[in-house]
């Protein structure tokens, strides 16, 4: 090998390396991990949100949220980047056993160094006078609370039927009326 071919070669490698070690440093900087910053107590794991089927104008986003903060914090509000009209939701039983949906007056309390689920069935962020034909794969989510901050969150979108959905979601749409 000549001498230049040899300081060719080291350069080479010493260049890789140096993409290598640069593009690891850029990837531990960044992350889509919805966790707290140490300014921040909430996160949020396994974020996601039900694809709409054809025709279907509202869909839902799940996940649980953690408040590893002392004091607890109310979720009074939300917004989401798909549309105008997002509710904080609760499922009630009524009498009959039928289930139906509404607002939540007031928001769901997160106390301090627990958890909250928003899940099928139960508790959920609801999304109305959506478009299934140009729903994203994200869905950009944020939470208000009642002490004036907020968390913004992207949540996944899963196909009809992911973790076997599919049959609460037809209960969930059969009880749902126009006033939501």
């Amino acid at each position: 090998m000549t001498t230049t071919q040899l300081i060719n070669s080291f350069s080479r490698r010493r260049f890789g390396a140096f993409v290598l070690v640069a593009g690891l440093g850029l990837a531990a900087c960044g992350s889509d991990d919805a966790s707290p910053s140490s300014d921040d107590p909430i996160s949020i794991a396994d974020p996601w949100s039900r694809q709409p089927a054809d025709g279907q104008t509202a869909t839902a986003v799940y996940g649980v949220v953690t408040n590893a903060g002392e004091e607890d914090v109310t979720a009074i509000a939300v917004s989401t980047s798909v549309t105008d009209t997002a509710e904080l939701h609760q499922v009630i039983m009524n009498d009959e056993g039928q289930m139906s949906m509404s607002e939540k007056e007031g928001g769901f309390t997160i106390e301090g160094g627990a958890s909250f689920t928003f899940e099928p069935g139960g508790p959920h962020i609801m999304m109305f006078d959506i478009d299934p034909a140009t729903y994203p794969e994200m869905v950009d989510v944020t939470l208000s609370f009642d002490n004036g901050s907020t968390f913004d969150f992207a949540a996944e979108v899963r196909a009809i039927g992911y973790e076997d959905t599919a049959e609460m979601d037809g209960e969930m749409d059969s009880g749902m009326d126009d006033d939501g």
